[in-house]
């Protein structure tokens, strides 16, 4: 099994937004895949750019591009300064979202009482200064 972290970056200057995301493996920051979209800000669908459901697209987006020994550990959104951020989503809705798509098996899982299964994947938003 090959652990990953999947990165997304969200950067926001005054003409366009400009999302990028990096899968590596957790061991060495060898690239997985790696992707890049930009929206002019002026013809942008702000409210679905910054809604959650926009991020949990892009991890879906990943997990079905790798194969199945590859398995999403952590993700980290990386937020422009800008007041246009994306929303990262709760885990809760992020289990969810992995259920109903049956992408149960691409996500790292821990066993818990009576044999079930849980999702065991890390959501962060790294702080910066500056």
């Amino acid at each position: 099994m090959i652990a990953y972290t999947l990165k997304i970056r969200n950067k926001v200057t005054s003409r366009d937004i400009v999302v990028t995301y990096r899968a590596t493996m957790d061991d060495e920051q060898k690239d997985l895949t790696t992707g890049s979209m930009k929206f002019n800000l002026e013809t942008a669908n702000v409210n679905y750019l910054t809604n959650s459901q926009f991020v949990l697209g892009i991890v879906e987006t990943v997990i079905l591009r790798l194969n199945q020994d590859c398995q999403l550990d952590r993700i980290e959104v990386d937020q422009s300064a800008n007041r246009l951020q994306l929303q990262v989503p709760k885990l809760s809705e992020f289990r969810t979202y992995i259920q109903s798509h049956h992408l149960l098996s691409h996500v790292a899982q821990t066993c818990v009482a009576n044999g079930h299964q849980a999702i065991n994947v890390s959501i962060s938003t790294p702080f910066k200064l500056g």
